[in-house]
């Protein structure tokens, strides 16, 4: 009999498991229904950090837990703040300078007990640290038998995910607007053996257009306008971004739009890279960025290159059509493997169109 109950337990649990990855219920919320719940008072001291990955800080700024909802008054006049997108991404274009945009945007991730880690308001990018957010599913998602199994062997449904975003802000044509671009990345809790371990995990788009919307509102949109303009913004026709091989040579990144265009193409494909922006010179058309090969993708590539290396990224206009992006290596050391890495990262930019 007890072998039976022991069966009976493991076929639930193996037909628990097989139904929540079947069933998504996040995947049919619409826009502006779905609750973010960030833990800022989560400790996550017990688990273990991968060397590529920081220590999630759980952590918040404020010594109280805050909570911005769509109903907030964050601001106490309407402001207008379009949203703009194409295949690959949505922007906010906020009718406010950029200063001021700044500001209020770094206010919108305190408030959420983000801490900010890394700042550079002359180029216009701040980054959050790692939060973890709300994963458990609610009883009544689970469906009385999930539930009442959860609750005999006292586990819960969802492993822990912690998130961070990069902000990117942006002068806009009229010195009277400002645009703004949020990438979210996100890490997971896996198990191996007996360490808990955090790894990169695919981000929720789900989430990353929630705090936009989020952030809509707060800036000082109205909350139906704003969730009206998420959905029915238009996509743009798209086409191929590729990568031009040249004998013993830089890789060389081919865009098909000019170089305004590809300028704001190539910032988008670091931000979703997550690489480390040093410096950027807009009317030049270019970035210093800075890779370590202890970082994501990059961490293979590249042993025999010096940790923490800075390469500067030129965007050069053809014509009116096509753009292309140079890869520059102001150190001049080991060539022949910095070739070879031009390729795989412009490839991995590549990929991101």
């Amino acid at each position: 009999m007890k072998n039976i109950n022991y069966l009976t337990i493991i076929f639930i649990s193996v037909l628990t498991v097989s139904c929540s990855k079947s069933s998504d219920p996040s995947k049919k919320i619409g826009i502006g229904s779905r609750t973010i719940s960030y833990q800022s008072d989560k400790k996550v001291g017990s688990l273990m950090i991968p060397p590529d990955l920081t220590q999630p800080n759980i952590q918040g700024v404020f010594a109280e837990e805050i909570r911005i909802t769509k109903d907030s008054e964050a601001q106490t006049e309407l402001v207008n703040v379009e949203v703009a997108r194409d295949n690959y991404r949505r922007w906010l274009i906020v009718d406010k300078p950029q200063s001021e945009v700044w500001a209020l945007t770094k206010e919108f991730f305190r408030s959420y007990n983000f801490k900010i880690e890394k700042e550079n308001q002359q180029i216009g990018i701040f980054e959050t640290d790692y939060l973890e957010i709300e994963t458990k599913v609610p009883d009544k998602s689970l469906g009385m038998i999930r539930a009442a199994l959860s609750k005999a062997l006292k586990t819960q449904y969802g492993l822990p995910i912690a998130d961070k975003y990069r902000v990117r802000i942006e002068a806009a044509n009229d010195p009277n607007k400002t645009e703004v671009y949020l990438t979210l990345s996100s890490i997971g809790e896996v198990v191996s053996g007996t360490l808990r371990l955090w790894q990169p995990r695919e981000k929720d788009i789900e989430i990353e257009t929630e705090m936009l919307l989020t952030l809509m509102v707060f800036i000082g949109s109205n909350e139906s306008d704003a969730i009206s303009k998420i959905l029915n913004v238009e996509k743009e026709k798209q086409e191929s971004v590729y990568v031009r091989e040249l004998k013993e040579s830089f890789a060389t990144l081919v865009f098909p739009y000019n170089k305004k265009q590809t300028w704001s193409y190539l910032g988008w494909a670091l931000d979703e890279l997550n690489i480390d922006i040093e410096d950027r010179d807009p009317l030049e058309g270019s970035y210093y960025i800075n890779i370590s090969t202890s970082v994501g993708f990059f961490s293979g590539l590249l042993n025999t290159v010096s940790n923490g290396k800075t390469y500067k990224l030129t965007v050069r206009e053809k014509d009116a059509s096509i753009t292309e992006v140079i890869f520059v290596d102001l150190t001049e050391e080991n060539k022949l493997n910095t070739i070879n890495y031009s390729y795989e990262f412009f490839n991995e930019i590549a990929s991101k169109f």
